[in-house]
């Protein structure tokens, strides 16, 4: 009889503490961590999973920012559980993850599927009357007709030739584009440019359109440049499996197809999978309309809405569809903690407190403003600057034979030097660059390094010069030069490329910017340093206020003014890996490829090419930076 009423007791407290335990999916103490992606449709994704987890779940979350490549292999090594958003066969870590079992791809976010393909703004076809802009390829409907039109997408770098912007480097789109591009032939009329970053793709879209220019380029949808303009896709042979998987593998026989459309979903970590079906369950129902997404990407970049805002928002109205992705006792949950919910707490609890000020839309009109109506202008310069001083250093340097380059380097490092073996030692470590296959890009980085150095020297000495003599103008400069030294420098790389466009000039322009006080400083410095009773002995023998200048404290200041081009050149080359990201080719390329592919090889392998030339410039330059007293003592002892 007492066991009966124990099992009672037992079966009861099971009746109770079930549907609790059932209601707590996240039994673990560790929080669940999601991949924080930025565009649109994945933040949107990512929230939307986060609200359920938290609310109908009861589990607790953590986001985790940073770049697709470094999430992705977090994935695969479970650091982070989820990501809210994965296009089919977009990326080689998340395929080679799927292969190894360490990620599962579950349920179809989109109904239908993703369209991706090549564009062109619909004003290249039918004009635009409100603008007054003539249609310039009214025939162009198929990529196979893009040969008779490569005038009308000039590439600014090679005027000649038509510029195809392709996928950043390490996305499979750029691979399968890259094999579509030489398949139709293309390679002989277009360049086949790759932007570095989905950011910098957008930026160079969307200030083509504003200003009315045409521009041909890959794309996908949903996403919010789609659903803000209007862009007509070129079609293209019919979709073919064989021939899609042989463009992607390069392997088998390579023919024309259309692209894929891609399945959206989210991709979980093996171990997360395996711990957690309910959740499982719940993901795989999930799934917007094309509608529904275009809706909700269109309202977060024009109408300035974050993702909380637009999750909660469809929560709310659509509790019909979201309430049959889960069990009930879920979605009763969920729907008792919106009621009580108030959309971004935080700031309003906040509220009273701080004045809600933002200056970020008013920026956004002026920069957009000043793209539509200086657009033309800033190109222009572009145009010259390309023209006229960076492809011509570029040619130069890459039709001169590697080894007169060697020789020049040796016998520079010698002269400067007067020793042996560090010139052979600079000589080699050149060689090793060359042997590795990355002579062009060290001449296109060196190139780059090269036009940005001598725009810092001809800005920056004659403004040190000018603030030696006024202390007013130095009190203006410091929090300027405070300002160019400590502003990330991705800040102001989007707006630079949407005025200059994407490539070689606003890279140099944003390493100017970088680069350019410590040359500035450092030239003040220098001459206010200089001895005020040599200054009165020139004084004395009648000399002019330019010969006091250039016969007395710039020679004397030298070392001071060499430390500062040298530390200009040394900056300028750190910022090769982040003027790739806006296109600049160059060994910061193979960087950027290799992070965002996990090619660990290639871009270790770039980045001693990249550390060889900063020793071996830093080296030469330094030791003609120092006096002319040094340099003889230094001969003597030898």
């Amino acid at each position: 009889m007492a066991s009966l009423a124990a099992w009672s007791w037992l079966l009861l407290v099971i009746c109770l503490v079930w549907p609790a335990v059932r209601a707590h999916a996240c039994t673990v103490s560790a929080p669940v961590r999601l991949a924080d992606l930025s565009w649109e449709s994945a933040a949107f994704s990512t929230q939307l999973y986060q609200e359920i987890l938290e609310k109908a779940y009861d589990c607790r979350t953590e986001r985790v920012p940073g770049s697709s490549a470094a999430l992705e292999t977090a994935l695969a090594q479970n650091d982070i559980q989820l990501i809210g958003e994965i296009w089919s066969g977009r990326t080689e870590i998340i395929e080679k993850a799927i292969a190894a079992g360490q990620v599962q791809i579950i349920g179809n976010t989109l109904a239908g599927g993703a369209e991706q393909g090549w564009y062109v703004p619909d004003y290249v076809v039918d004009g635009d009357p409100q603008r007054n802009v003539k249609a310039v390829a009214p025939e162009l409907r198929r990529i196979q007709d893009l040969g008779q039109y490569a005038q009308v997408f000039s590439d600014p770098e090679q005027p000649g030739r038509g510029r195809f912007y392709n996928c950043p480097s390490g996305w499979v789109c750029e691979t399968f584009n890259s094999r579509l591009f030489e398949l139709y032939g293309l390679d002989k009329a277009y360049q086949n440019f790759r932007p570095g970053t989905g950011a910098a793709l957008d930026a160079a879209i969307s200030a083509a359109y504003d200003r009315r220019q045409p521009i041909l380029f890959y794309y996908w949808q949903p996403a919010g440049l789609m659903a803000k303009y209007s862009f007509r896709k070129l079609t293209s042979a019919p979709f073919d499996k064989a021939c899609w998987d042989a463009a992607v593998s390069g392997k088998g026989h390579t023919c024309p197809t259309d692209f894929i459309v891609a399945r959206i979903a989210v991709a979980a970590s093996t171990p997360f999978v395996q711990a957690h079906p309910e959740l499982v369950d719940v993901f795989e129902k999930i799934q917007l309309r094309p509608e529904q997404m275009n809706a909700i990407i269109l309202g977060m970049t024009e109408g300035g809405q974050n993702a909380a805002t637009q999750v909660q928002r469809f929560l709310k109205e659509n509790p019909e569809q979201w309430r049959t992705w889960m069990p009930v006792a879920q979605a009763d949950r969920l729907q008792a903690a919106l009621a009580a919910d108030r959309v971004d707490a935080g700031q309003d609890a906040q509220g009273g407190f701080f004045p809600s000020w933002s200056a970020a839309d008013w920026i956004n009109r002026q920069l957009l403003s000043a793209v539509r109506e200086w657009g033309t202008g800033f190109r222009s310069v572009s145009a010259w600057i390309l023209q006229g001083v960076i492809l011509p250093v570029e040619r130069v340097l890459q039709s001169v034979p590697a080894w007169v380059v060697l020789a020049l380097t040796g016998a520079l490092a010698a002269w400067s030097q007067r020793r042996y073996l560090p010139p052979l030692l600079y000589v080699a470590g050149l060689y090793l660059i060359g042997a590795m296959g990355l002579w062009d890009k060290l001449m296109q980085t060196f190139a780059l390094v090269l036009v940005a150095t001598f725009f810092s020297v001809l800005i920056g000495i004659p403004v040190g010069v000018l603030a030696a003599r006024s202390r007013v103008l130095r009190r203006v400069l410091t929090p300027v030069l405070d300002v160019m030294q400590t502003m990330p420098s991705f800040v102001y790389l989007i707006p630079v490329l949407m005025l200059f466009g994407l490539g070689k000039v606003p890279a140099v322009l944003a390493t100017v910017v970088y680069a350019l006080p410590p040359l500035i400083r450092l030239t003040s410095l220098g001459l206010r340093q200089v001895d005020p009773n040599v200054m009165e002995a020139a004084q004395a023998y009648g000399v002019t206020r330019w010969q006091m200048l250039t016969k007395v404290t710039l020679p004397l200041a030298r070392p001071s003014i060499m430390a500062g081009i040298n530390q200009t050149t040394m900056m300028a080359l750190s910022m090769v890996v982040v003027a790739s990201m806006i296109g600049a080719q160059g060994l910061g390329e193979d960087v950027l490829a290799g992070i965002q592919t996990l090619d660990i090889g290639r871009g270790l392998q770039a980045g001693i090419a990249i550390v060889i030339l900063a020793i071996v410039m830093d080296r030469i330059s330094q030791s003609y930076g120092r006096s002319q007293r040094r340099r003889s003592k230094d001969r003597k002892q030898l």
